[in-house]
């Protein structure tokens, strides 16, 4: 089983088009937050040890307004196996939330899935982000498919800008990347059905590129198995594409192996 610290570097996709649910394991809830396309608004918290949110009193749910996400961002708020949230627009309608609405957010914090849909009309949400299996992955409905495409580039590509921090000197400036461009991941969207690893640990890096593999896991596998032991599954899957960002023209392309 792979340690905490290349757990992190190594990115399993698992979705469900369908029902715009995808599961990852490598993006944590900062790290989510950072790459989506817009600011969050507010956080409704359905399952959490947030200490200092504010509680609305008509839901008996705790929340966090747009000002205050970045406190959250810099508390440990996955140590709760169970964080669970969706986010909502306005603060008034939480105080227009009907019994049968509070009652299928209690279901969906419980189960780990919606009732019918995770997204309510009143509180115009665009995600539900339930913890799994005591925290190892993530499973999120996206209202919006790019969300979750452009969460995914700019993910990958502000792990490769912090690894470029950590390997310079003190009197050299690092340069970020060019974001990791959503045509691309559309064109692995259909594979990540089946489950895809995108592996950071094994990139290839000299001065005119950088080279990420991309693995399929195109067998039956239990999700929690793949993720405790995906190390062992990527060395029996086989590599079928490269991301390779070229130095010179700061582009990315995806080539099949």
């Amino acid at each position: 089983m792979a340690g905490n610290d290349s757990v992190k570097d190594i990115i399993y996709i698992y979705g469900d088009k369908h029902n715009h649910c995808y599961i990852t394991s490598g993006i944590n809830f900062r790290e989510f937050i950072q790459g989506l396309p817009f600011p969050i608004q507010n956080i409704l918290l359905l399952k959490h040890d947030v200490q200092w949110a504010d509680y609305n009193l008509n839901s008996s749910f705790n929340y966090v307004e747009k000002e205050y996400i970045s406190q959250l961002l810099n508390e440990d708020v996955e140590k709760n196996l169970d964080f669970c949230w969706v986010d909502f627009e306005e603060l008034l309608d939480l105080d227009e939330l009907e019994p049968r609405e509070i009652s299928e957010l209690l279901y969906l914090a419980h189960k780990k899935e919606p009732i019918s849909k995770p997204f309510l009309p009143r509180l115009n949400n665009s995600f539900a982000y339930i913890n799994m299996n005591g925290g190892q992955y993530k499973k999120v409905y996206y209202k919006r498919m790019n969300d979750f495409l452009f969460m995914l580039c700019n993910s990958i590509t502000n792990k490769l800008n912090t690894f470029n921090k950590k390997g310079i000197n003190f009197f050299s400036r690092p340069k970020n990347l060019t974001p990791l461009h959503i045509n691309l991941m559309l064109k692995l969207l259909p594979l990540m059905e089946d489950g895809i690893i995108i592996d950071l640990t094994e990139r290839l890096e000299n001065r005119k590129t950088i080279e990420i593999p991309i693995y399929r896991v195109n067998y039956y596998a239990e999700i929690d198995e793949v993720i405790a032991n995906v190390d062992e599954h990527r060395e029996k899957t086989n590599q079928f594409a490269l991301l390779i960002y070229s130095k010179k023209d700061n582009e990315w392309s995806l080539t099949e192996v």
